[in-house]
């Protein structure tokens, strides 16, 4: 509803649609103030005569003394500027009246009173207070509706820039690891090789969306889990499970890929002896909760808590800000021996 109307507006404001409008609107309301006094035609010819000096008024107000004086803040000039046209459009209107001659002698005597001469000063100063609040809200939408466009634009260019550092650090990992495989002429080789077309692929083609369903990046993550398997060998155990229905549900691509880099980077890497990464995603219908746990040294000093899987925990935090506003909450715990994620999205 807000998007048609916002719409609707804008079509309005394009086409100049909103002055033949207000000025119809403005003409209708004269003609019924006029008609019970004066009856219909003579309220339609008063009626018109009113619209066009008020709208001369109106128009070199908004587009010729606001801006010349007003938006300089010229006070005192532009109260002189508009008791000046006020006073000319009632002369003008007066002069018009007893030219016309359709009214009386007596009609013509009150044209030239004080009272019809204020009268009509306050009516012209009603329209043009008016033009100017309708004016400065069209002009006040328009400078929203730019400003919103403007944040989406920034938005959307910070995230693309977020996005763009994680692809190389992943690709630069997953490298090594075929490079590991061939020094060692390993009939692994292939696999990884195959695991790899597939993931770029996935980075290629479904990473530069907005969403994907949340499937895919389980199994996007599940390559890259297989990936790192295969490289660390018996030394590394892993696990991924998944609680609840994730078909159908979609979330923003890669969006847990630096917490499982992270875990390898901190986690596997550092640690001698076994290892082990556990994954788990728990999804009900409008809330999604990833569990990320890896073993570390004891004697491995602390994460740096500035970075995160190669491109820092500020890019993450800030990715998700944008992505998931007032619908994330992401806890870090590290201890001696273990490091700990967890991140709650609400999907809806």
């Amino acid at each position: 509803m807000k998007l048609s109307t916002t719409f609707i507006l804008l079509k309005i404001i394009r086409y100049k649609i909103h002055h033949v409008l207000f000025w119809l609107f403005y003409f209708t309301l004269w003609v019924l103030l006029y008609k019970s006094a004066i009856g219909l035609t003579k309220a339609i010819e008063n009626a018109g005569l009113v619209i066009i000096l008020h709208g001369s008024a109106a128009y070199f107000n908004n587009y010729y003394l606001i801006p010349l004086f007003l938006r300089l803040r010229l006070y005192v000039s532009y109260f002189v500027s508009i008791l000046l046209t006020i006073s000319f459009i009632c002369f003008i209107h007066i002069v018009f009246l007893l030219w016309a001659d359709t009214i009386d002698d007596t009609e013509k005597y009150s044209l030239w009173s004080l009272e019809f001469f204020i009268n009509d000063g306050i009516s012209v100063s009603y329209t043009l207070a008016i033009t100017m609040t309708l004016m400065f809200f069209k002009q006040w939408f328009e400078k929203e509706r730019l400003t919103d466009k403007l944040e989406k634009l920034n938005a959307e260019t910070e995230l693309k820039f977020l996005k763009s550092q994680i692809n190389p650090h992943f690709l630069f990992n997953s490298l090594n690891s075929v490079y590991a495989l061939t020094l060692t002429k390993s009939d692994m080789a292939p696999h990884v090789i195959l695991k790899l077309s597939e993931i770029l692929r996935y980075i290629l083609y479904e990473g530069g969306d907005k969403v994907v369903g949340l499937k895919k990046e389980i199994d996007y993550l599940l390559n890259y889990l297989e990936l790192e398997k295969i490289r660390y060998g018996n030394r590394l155990t892993t696990a991924l499970e998944i609680i609840g229905d994730p078909s159908g549900l979609e979330i923003a691509p890669m969006l847990f890929l630096p917490f499982v880099e992270n875990s390898f980077k901190h986690g596997v890497n550092a640690t001698i002896g076994e290892a082990f990464v556990h994954i788990k995603f728990t999804v009900s219908e409008d809330k999604l909760i990833f569990n990320i746990e890896n073993n570390k040294s004891e004697s491995h000093e602390a994460i740096n808590p500035d970075y995160l899987g190669g491109i820092g925990i500020e890019n993450v935090k800030k990715r998700l800000g944008l992505l998931y506003p007032q619908k994330h909450d992401l806890q870090i715990v590290e201890n001696i021996s273990s490091y700990k994620v967890e991140l709650q999205l609400e999907l809806k």
